[in-house]
């Protein structure tokens, strides 16, 4: 019995001593697993408001311009789920700092590279730079077009940057 009651002993020490080189172990018992997960993870709901305070924007590209403050009410529209998605899709990550000042970098909202995207946007989907926390963003001309690129980007654009296989149209020319 004595044994059964100490055998993950090992164990949980790893994960303290873990823990502790996070967090200051004297300060663990002051909060609450709901306060420990969101000083680790970031809070479950992405804040909006708090991911367009830590957003910049390209030279060729405003905050004022029709198209961002559309994507920004397009983005706030959507459902937890679907900004959790979102994130994924520009950042490779689920959830946000908790605060501001614990950002590594800036969210950057880039206008699309190529002449097609600038001339047809609404043909274009929008494309993800995730070690750069970036989104090459087409002029879209609605909100309703907004929301149906960023969702079909959101659910089917699945790798991460140039984490995959170029098909064989896109391989030509470089023998």
């Amino acid at each position: 019995l004595h044994h059964r009651l100490r055998e993950s002993e090992r164990a949980l020490s790893a994960l303290r001593d873990g823990l502790s080189s996070v967090i200051p172990s004297q300060i663990l018992p002051l909060l609450s697993w709901h306060e420990l997960e969101n000083i680790i993870c970031g809070t479950q709901e992405l804040n909006v408001d708090l991911l367009e305070q830590c957003s910049e924007y390209d030279d060729d590209v405003s905050a004022d311009d029709a198209h961002i403050k559309s994507f920004w009410r397009v983005l706030r529209s959507f459902n937890t789920t679907h900004r959790s998605r979102f994130l994924r899709f520009v950042w490779a990550r689920s959830r946000l700092p908790a605060t501001a000042s614990e950002f590594s970098q800036k969210f950057k909202i880039q206008a699309p590279v190529g002449e097609g995207p600038r001339e047809s946007p609404d043909e274009w989907l929008p494309k993800a730079h995730t070690c750069f926390f970036s989104l090459s963003l087409p002029r879209y001309s609605s909100d309703k077009i907004m929301k149906e690129k960023l969702l079909y980007a959101i659910h089917n654009c699945l790798e991460m940057d140039a984490d995959f296989r170029l098909s064989e149209t896109e391989m030509t020319g470089w023998d």
